[in-house]
């Protein structure tokens, strides 16, 4: 009866743990998704173009150089954040299974204590019954030695008289 709420509760904690775990990393992705919308959701702005404006060219091609490299680096740090969720998700997945498969275990372990301290419990009723009747015996056979002692201390006084 303990082990099924020690198990229970492990459960609870176990899928406590497992719905922690998946929130967190969905408002992750949620937060990395919203910096990513956001970055990309302001308008750039307004260039007023000159005749003579090539340095300022250059600085807004070197801005947009920039600003992809920035972009691609957000794209893999989110493509790793997601790989690495979806091995500690295996991860996880795989450490359920153990749990359960080690949980079988213990129940068959258990089923099977039980059996042996059942048949242990038998063990002793019939050793201990086995002990009433060699005691019975033995005062049976005492009492018979006695009578036979008496029947030959009878046996030796008829004698004796004849």
């Amino acid at each position: 009866m303990q082990l099924n709420g020690l198990r229970n509760r492990d459960n609870k904690i176990e899928m406590n743990q497992k719905i922690a775990f998946y929130l967190i990393s969905v408002v992750l992705v949620f937060f990395i998704g919203y910096s990513y919308s956001q970055y990309n959701a302001e308008p750039p702005e307004p260039v007023i173009i000159n005749l003579d404006n090539s340095d300022e060219i250059t600085q807004y091609k070197t801005d947009i150089t920039s600003l992809k490299l920035q972009l691609d680096e957000l794209d893999t740090q989110l493509i790793n954040t997601l790989d690495e969720l979806k091995k500690t998700s295996k991860k996880l997945l795989i450490s359920s299974s153990k749990v359960t498969v080690l949980e079988d275990e213990i129940n068959l372990i258990q089923i099977k204590h039980d059996e042996l301290e059942s048949r242990l419990i038998q063990g002793d009723s019939i050793v201990s019954m086995n002990e009433k009747e060699i005691n019975s015996l033995r005062e049976q056979l005492e009492s018979t030695l006695i009578e036979l002692e008496l029947s030959q201390f009878e046996i030796e006084l008829l004698e004796e008289q004849l």
